[in-house]
């Protein structure tokens, strides 16, 4: 009885799971299906209401898929080029009679993603269409699109969070030291800052000097373009954050009244105070969100199929770190993004290929073999041309070093020309828990890399004289593909960040620009710059891969993003980190990586 009945239970389990598999199966196709059929329809007179929540990015980054996203959950994603695309559109739509920029829920923004959005809002006013900006509360990055807008309105009693730019991050030599572990750090390059919270207890005069420079560029920028857009003089506004408690005494502790004189806002209205306001000028009309726009409009959850025959200029997204192997959209796989410059590099209509890079840097090993992809396209006659966005520093500079020109953004972060190894070692702490280790190898270096066994002296010597040798290999490739010699290189390598301003001034870039000057340059070295189009090369995904990183950007659809105290905050932070650290997966253990990580 005891068999016939399992075996009835084995049965039942089995039909269930084949039942829910079946399921499944059938919700996701009738789910891709009305996704890709659902047409919303449009009125004839409405407002384009650029509703931007979550991270601006240029790749969508997936998600952890697991019991960790029930408690940390992807953040929403906004893509820059949708934006773009959205506000291009609406431009020459007649039916489109104004925007309305919503930003009180865009949590991150890069400040070279922003001026990308600020030329599409710019070019868009040029249809004599009007802007609007409403917040309750503005953060930095938030206000800088705003003061695109051509009037700015904010609650009564809302704040701009103004405060600059800041680097600071956390040092945990003294705590590494209390628990007994020892971390080797080999590294080439004096501001070669990646590996500093473990051998420092506070920030070194070297890095402090290159911090504030490039810092000073990045706050420059952002003040100067407020200037342009709004008429703030950036020395009121300098004066003002120095001292706030008593510019807020001269408006009577009034920070709205503050915010009204120094021209920040142009009133303090309530939400359906601001939108009457726009409605005066546009009539009574819909508000129609950028992404219901985008997809009543023509977009698609597939990739946009090109036009012409010929003449492309391929397009070849980077973000995140570099790792090795192929890697998921929001990270940078050296497969992976060789196998997207190969196809660019055999598909006979593409004359041109824009490397676009977003990245902190990673892994050497899969940093030069990109490197490499790059400069078989160039012997093959394809010209390259490197697009920085917010960052492409250390390993994204290495990559970009083989390239024909550099773009980048004047607030950029780039430079961070160095090389570093972290081996750490716990046999001390182990041995105050009475745990010993003990054995023995058939050579003097045999287990020498063990976590829980010192690292022999001659180990660590040619470790290090490893890591010389790839800074010098680093050094060699920049000085190659930058025309310079290479004494001049080391001078400005050594681990040190620039800005991209600074970094035209030096020679590291070739000019100043976003992504769209990047593709001019190009089809001109290609010799097509009258008669091109830029193509996306994409790497080959699967239906649901394609799915995927479209709804990411909608992730809250699935599951709504919860709410984060700041101390949630500073432990997601802390979980981030030991997160990247976990995802170095170079085979010799050696990064081209910058430590920088920007506070606004």
């Amino acid at each position: 009885m005891k068999k016939i009945f399992s075996a009835l239970m084995r049965g039942i389990t089995g039909i269930r799971t084949v039942m829910l598999n079946v399921f499944f199966l059938f919700f996701l196709g009738f789910f891709i299906v009305t996704l890709m059929n659902a047409q919303p329809s449009l009125s004839d007179k409405m407002v384009l209401q650029l509703d931007l929540t979550g991270e601006l990015v240029e790749q969508v980054k997936r998600p952890e898929f697991g019991l960790s996203a029930l408690t940390a959950p992807a953040p929403r994603q906004v893509k820059v080029n949708d934006v773009v695309n959205a506000l291009e559109r609406a431009a020459k739509d007649d039916a489109v009679l104004g925007v309305r920029l919503d930003l009180g829920e865009l949590s991150r923004a890069a400040l070279p993603h922003l001026q990308e959005l600020r030329r599409a809002v710019e070019a868009f006013k040029e249809s004599g269409k009007p802007v609007m900006a409403y917040a309750d509360n503005f953060t930095q990055a938030q206000y800088y699109l705003a003061a695109t807008a051509d009037e700015v309105y904010i609650h009564p009693l809302g704040n701009i969070g103004l405060q600059g730019y800041a680097v600071y991050r956390n040092y945990i030599k003294d705590a590494l030291d209390k628990l007994a572990i020892a971390v080797h750090v080999f590294r080439a390059g004096k501001y070669k800052s990646a590996a500093a919270p473990f051998i420092h207890n506070s920030m070194t005069d070297d890095e402090r000097k290159a911090n504030q420079a490039w810092l000073d560029t990045l706050w420059g920028v952002y003040t100067d373009d407020l200037f342009e857009m709004r008429g703030i003089e950036p020395e009121r506004l300098q004066y003002v954050l120095d001292n706030p408690a008593l510019s807020i005494q001269m408006y009577e502790g009034d920070l709205g009244k503050l915010m009204l004189a120094e021209h920040w806002v142009d009133g303090l209205k309530y939400a359906d105070e601001a939108d009457a306001q726009l409605m005066q000028k546009t009539g009574e009309v819909d508000l129609v969100g950028f992404k219901t726009y985008l997809m009543a409009s023509g977009s698609s959850i597939t990739p946009n199929q090109p036009k012409s025959d010929d003449n492309w200029v391929g397009i070849v997204f980077g973000s995140g770190q570099i790792l090795h192997g192929d890697q998921p959209s929001g990270s940078i796989g050296s497969d992976t993004m060789v196998e997207q410059l190969t196809m660019a590099l055999e598909d006979e209509r593409i004359k041109a290929v824009v490397l676009r890079l977003n990245t902190p840097g990673g892994s050497a090993l899969a940093s030069e073999s990109i490197r490499h992809a790059v400069d078989v396209l160039r012997a093959h006659g394809k010209p390259v041309v490197v697009s920085m966005g917010s960052m492409a520093a250390s390993g994204g500079y290495w990559i970009a070093s083989s390239a024909d020109e550099i773009w980048a953004s004047p607030a950029t972060i780039t430079g961070s020309i160095g090389v570093f190894g972290i081996v750490p070692n716990i046999s001390q702490s182990l041995q105050k828990l009475g745990i010993h280790t003990d054995g023995l190898g058939t050579t003097n270096i045999a287990g020498s890399l063990r976590l829980d066994k010192p690292l022999a002296p001659e180990l660590a010597e040619s470790i290090q004289l490893t890591i010389d040798q790839i800074y010098k290999q680093f050094i060699g490739h920049v000085a190659k593909g930058r025309h310079m010699p290479v004494e001049a290189v080391a001078e400005l390598a050594q681990g040190r960040v620039w800005s991209g301003q600074d970094a035209l001034e030096l020679g590291l870039v070739d000019s100043l620009g976003g992504i769209d000057d990047a593709i001019q340059a190009a089809a001109r070295l290609a010799g097509i710059a009258k008669d091109f189009e830029p193509i996306e090369v994409l790497p080959e995904q699967s239906p649901f891969e394609l799915i995927l990183d479209n709804l990411l950007s909608e992730a809250s659809v699935i599951l709504a993003p919860m709410q984060l105290t700041m101390l949630d905050s500073m432990f997601l932070s802390v979980k981030q980190h030991l997160t990247q650290v976990l995802m170095w997966n170079d085979p010799r253990g050696v990064y081209a990586l910058s430590g920088v990580e920007l506070v606004q």
